[in-house]
């Protein structure tokens, strides 16, 4: 199945990219609570090795969740190369680094000691992003730069929808991203106003045991660096036209979807942030960020936004597509439901 690459370092290189980034995100999008404790009494791949009384025990596991599912999309995106074949991968491949680098950044920058405990990520970051630049440079002659030459940033969308859909999607991406990363600390401020009575509240034994600390600064910067790698996608989708754009919106779509589900649950489960006026629209925005994806992949199809596309080498058709979209949703709205509502009931 993973025959589409020819260079076996390349094609090593990015499957480890691809595994580390599946660990991660299948970790915080369902025991992203249980990791922000360390792992104390309950399940959880990975842990943030903190303990009661530290600074980091129980703070941002609804951020760390969210943080999870956009790494699930990377690695959806980094499946596709390995399946498909890396041949005008750039488009996937460049916003991925950028992303990695704001991150790798954003952590080695931070001063606040939320990774003093649990150092890890820094040097697990680097290296994924290590790995995946020295495959893709690795790909070159197999054409992953194929059309990268010809690139000329313009409006090449022509549907009317579509356009003001991708432009939503790219304004309000820079919006998020850019603050996240350059000043995580002020995103905190308005989404946990200090002095009010629920945030004093989620600053007790009771909240952080249960992974409903505040989050940290770092925590919200990797939120950005995702976010700007979504945000690529969509800038190119716009500048560089639909045709064969499926392999970024596919990862999109996924992850926006699984957002929304998790959003969702969240909301049931009594998880999700939705008392302060920026955490509300946080909440709105992962589903109206879905609804605009959603938008512009389907008024696109006409302009070839499904040029190409394959499964395991085989084109198919978009009907397919459709009915393994679905699928997707109700198979990620049952995990939601048992991790975020049936396992705690349980546990």
């Amino acid at each position: 199945m993973l025959d589409k690459i020819q260079s076996t370092p390349a094609k090593i290189c990015l499957g480890l990219t691809a595994l580390v980034m599946f660990v991660y995100s299948l970790n915080f999008m369902f025991f992203a609570d249980c990791y922000s404790i360390g792992g104390d009494g309950c399940f959880t791949l990975l842990n943030n090795k903190s303990e009661l009384g530290d600074s980091i025990y129980g703070n941002g596991g609804p951020e760390t969740a969210f943080n999870g599912i956009l790494m699930f999309g990377i690695f959806i995106s980094s499946m596709i190369i390995l399946i498909e074949g890396p041949k005008g991968k750039w488009t996937t491949m460049i916003p991925v680094m950028i992303g990695l680098s704001a991150m790798t950044v954003a952590m080695w920058m931070d001063d606040t000691g939320a990774l003093d405990i649990n150092t890890t990520p820094k040097y697990v970051v680097p290296a994924v992003l290590a790995l995946y630049a020295v495959s893709y440079f690795l790909m070159k002659d197999e054409g992953v730069n194929e059309g990268l030459s010809d690139y000329k940033p313009g409006i090449k969308v022509q549907d009317k929808f579509a356009m003001v859909a991708l432009v939503l999607l790219v304004l309000m991406g820079l919006f998020y991203s850019l603050r996240m990363i350059f000043t995580p600390d002020s995103v905190i401020g308005e989404g946990f106003p200090a002095g009010e009575s629920f945030v004093l509240a989620l600053e007790l034994d009771e909240a952080r045991a249960l992974g409903q600390g505040i989050p940290s600064e770092v925590t919200v910067a990797v939120s950005g660096s995702l976010i700007l790698v979504y945000t690529l996608w969509s800038a190119l989708v716009l500048t560089n036209g639909a045709s064969g754009k499926w392999s970024v919106m596919h990862p999109s779509m996924f992850a926006f979807i699984s957002v929304t589900i998790g959003t969702y649950m969240g909301m049931l489960a009594g998880t999700a942030r939705t008392i302060s006026d920026g955490n509300q629209m946080d909440a709105i925005a992962g589903p109206l960020v879905m609804l605009l994806v959603l938008i512009s992949y389907f008024r696109l199809r006409p302009e070839g936004m499904e040029d190409g596309m394959t499964f395991q080498g085989e084109e198919v058709e978009s009907a397919w597509f459709t009915n393994g979209l679905l699928t997707f949703a109700l198979i990620m709205g049952a995990l939601f439901a048992v991790t975020s509502i049936f396992w705690e009931n349980v546990g």
